[in-house]
């Protein structure tokens, strides 16, 4: 029997010296009473998840390590927006460069097909819509945020004495020199090794015919940036400046 307490004593594992000590002089009977006692007092408690501080300490691990995880991705939202804002700012940047090359280039064009005229592209805004309502003037700015563009505005004089004239103003002819001088001022912007009109002289008259064919012939033979053009064409300007020319019957 005592083999069987002191086997039951062990199981315990180590007890404080104190409660060995309080009942040391206790005989076997007071001790198994006392026993009775503490296992009734337990009962009471018998609904109590006695896993409940095994999963206190599996659940605040787990905490750690989803705060650790959330502090990790937070860095990587940061990270991400800021590469997002530099990449809009480029984004931003290079459309207001290439727009002001492209209307520095139209100025050029335009003159050149049209000496007494002048031509300009306008970058429409909210702004300018806001200016409207209010009658108040803008402030133009180099670098307009992208998201305020609402449109290109196309203003052109083909005389100097003549009013400033929007693409709704323009007769059938006018539209289409404003259209050649648009794509020429963008192939000057942003060269390609060659271009296809089918016709792009059929709307004009003879001097604005003779203008473009000199104009086609002065970017196929630049010294900087030389161009293939191919035309079809019924009129004589475009063959008289042609490097090559084939006639088509049936």
């Amino acid at each position: 029997v005592n083999k069987l307490y002191m086997r039951k004593i062990q199981e315990l594992g180590s007890l404080p010296s104190q409660e060995l000590a309080a009942h040391a002089e206790l005989s076997i009977k007071d001790l198994m009473k006392s026993l009775d006692k503490c296992n009734k007092g337990l009962k009471k408690y018998s609904h109590v998840n006695k896993k409940a501080y095994d999963q206190y300490v599996n659940f605040s691990e787990q905490r750690e390590a989803l705060l650790t995880r959330k502090e990790e991705l937070d860095t990587g939202a940061v990270k991400v927006q800021e590469l997002i804002d530099s990449l809009d700012k480029q984004k931003d940047e290079a459309i207001n460069r290439t727009f002001r090359g492209v209307s520095a280039h139209f100025k050029d064009v335009f003159q050149e097909l049209i000496p007494e005229g002048s031509g300009e592209l306008i970058m429409k805004t909210a702004m300018d819509e806001d200016d409207e309502e209010t009658g108040s003037a803008s402030t133009k700015s180099k670098n307009i945020e992208v998201s305020l563009f609402k449109g290109v505005q196309v203003n052109v004089r083909f005389n100097k004495n003549s009013e400033s004239l929007i693409m709704s103003q323009l007769s059938g002819g006018q539209k289409a020199l404003v259209a050649l001088a648009l794509i020429f001022a963008i192939q000057r912007c942003d060269p390609a090794p060659f271009y296809l009109f089918d016709e792009l002289d059929q709307a004009l008259d003879s001097t604005h015919r003779a203008a473009v064919a000199s104009l086609i012939r002065r970017q196929a033979t630049s010294d900087s940036n030389p161009t293939q053009f191919i035309t079809s064409t019924f009129r004589p300007e475009l063959v008289g400046v042609a490097a090559r020319g084939y006639g088509i019957r049936h």
